[in-house]
């Protein structure tokens, strides 16, 4: 393959994971905006909160697995990766019976004990069914995306999106739309769900009587990749949950209301980092730690230099956004916007940066960095609420970010290299595939 055949391949690959990406963003935007012209604060404020607690089951399956999965999948012979694969959906089949079984139950005793209302109740019992759909899709996107099959991810999240967005503007009609928009993520991600099982059946039909152990073996290996999501999770997600117990659930709403303008580049920055997991670990096996570094430090750059490009558009039209879009004002609404912006900058650099550290299979020191952060993040927060109102949730949280940016840099610089041939064992617990 040709210098430029080789250029032209990694841009299409990366390309159709931003599309993917994209896609999911300008619903997640689109579903906000409804939610938020069209419902009460409270009911949006609760919809923010199941929002965010959905995706941290994904991003702890994610934490778990993908590490070792892209490796496998990138360098393991093809029948060892089909078997390892079956092994993963067999095992984590049973995990998440026994999860949405146990959700449940608790629903159901917090309601029969007079602990939760029948409509709090019934809510909470959609958003675990709706957490168990979602880890039932990524699991699925996660094995294309180590394939890197974007595109075929991006067919299966467009019946996602179409039918995320149609529930959601139904919900609206109901009389608990907060309840109603969880039972449709439930829906919208079993679908989407799917029709990813039957693509990754056509690239690859895994074996789902191979890998005897492969979850328990992988989500040892992941221990610390996934301890260090729940942290990162605990700051930056955590905040609204402080925000709420601290101040109330409308001033979630304004805070979510305002990181609307701007989540398109979360979701850009998460789109790029699907593909780099596999990416990274071929990088520093191919070219060493050198081109690994160089190669990531561009992609940070880059990322830097479009979301400063986006800030500064959101900045210029952001009346108009609030007062004809969203069609809502809020109190300090150009404080919160200032401080998101900060945030999304610091968030999309360190997105980038930290896969020179996941190449390496840093996980402890990773782990490590982001339990500092989130207890940094949180004493901020803490502090500053009381003084700042909603603003200072998002103080804690711009300090843990800046705090992990600068961590990261740091242990890139004094890091050591570990030599490609780490990717022969995972993480080191001599873990092979059987």
């Amino acid at each position: 393959m040709t210098f430029f055949a080789k250029r032209l391949n990694i841009a299409r690959m990366f390309g159709g994971s931003v599309l993917s990406q994209g896609l999911l963003s300008a619903a997640n935007l689109l579903t906000g905006l409804i939610l938020v012209r069209r419902v009460a604060q409270a009911q949006y404020g609760y919809y923010v909160l199941i929002n965010s607690a959905v995706p941290l089951l994904a991003m702890l399956q994610q934490a778990f697995i993908n590490p070792i999965l892209a490796s496998r999948v990138t360098l393991a012979p093809d029948q060892e990766a089909r078997d390892y694969i079956g092994g993963l959906l067999r095992d984590q089949r049973r995990v998440l019976g026994v999860l949405g079984a146990a959700g449940l139950a608790v629903c159901a005793l917090a309601w029969l004990t007079g602990l939760l209302s029948g409509q709090l109740a019934v809510m909470i019992s959609f958003s675990v069914l709706a957490g168990i759909a979602w880890l039932f899709r990524e699991f699925f996107r996660m094995v294309l995306a180590s394939y890197r099959r974007p595109y075929e991810v991006l067919r299966a999240d467009l019946a996602f999106v179409i039918l995320m967005v149609g529930g959601v503007f139904l919900s609206t009609l109901t009389f608990a739309p907060a309840t109603f928009a969880a039972l449709t993520i439930a829906v919208a991600a079993t679908v989407g769900g799917w029709v990813t099982s039957r693509a990754l059946w056509r690239r690859a039909r895994w074996n789902i009587h191979g890998s005897p152990g492969a979850l328990a073996h992988t989500v040892r290996v992941g221990a610390w990749a996934a301890s260090g999501s729940v942290i990162h999770w605990l700051f930056s997600q955590g905040y609204a949950y402080v925000v709420a117990g601290m101040l109330d659930v409308s001033s979630v709403a304004a805070i979510a209301a305002t990181r609307l303008l701007l989540s398109p580049l979360g979701v850009f920055s998460l789109g790029i980092g699907t593909m780099m997991f596999s990416s990274s670990s071929l990088w520093l096996k191919h070219h060493g730690f050198q081109g690994l570094l160089r190669r990531v430090l561009l992609f940070a750059i880059a990322m830097a230099c479009a979301a400063i490009g986006y800030i500064a558009f959101m900045w210029v039209i952001r009346d108009w956004v609030f007062l004809h879009i969203i069609k809502k004002d809020f109190a300090r609404r150009d404080l919160l916007l200032a401080i998101w912006s900060l945030i999304f900058l610091s968030t999309v650099i360190r997105d980038q940066l930290i896969f020179i550290l996941i190449a390496q299979n840093q996980f402890k020191r990773l782990a490590g960095l982001t339990l500092c952060c989130a207890v940094l993040g949180l004493s901020v927060s803490f502090a500053a609420i009381p003084h700042f109102g909603a603003a200072g949730g998002l103080l804690g949280l711009l300090a843990g970010e800046v705090a992990h940016v600068g961590g990261v840099l740091l242990f890139t610089l004094r890091g050591g290299r570990t030599p490609a041939s780490h990717l022969a064992s995972s993480g080191g617990d001599g873990f092979t595939l059987r």
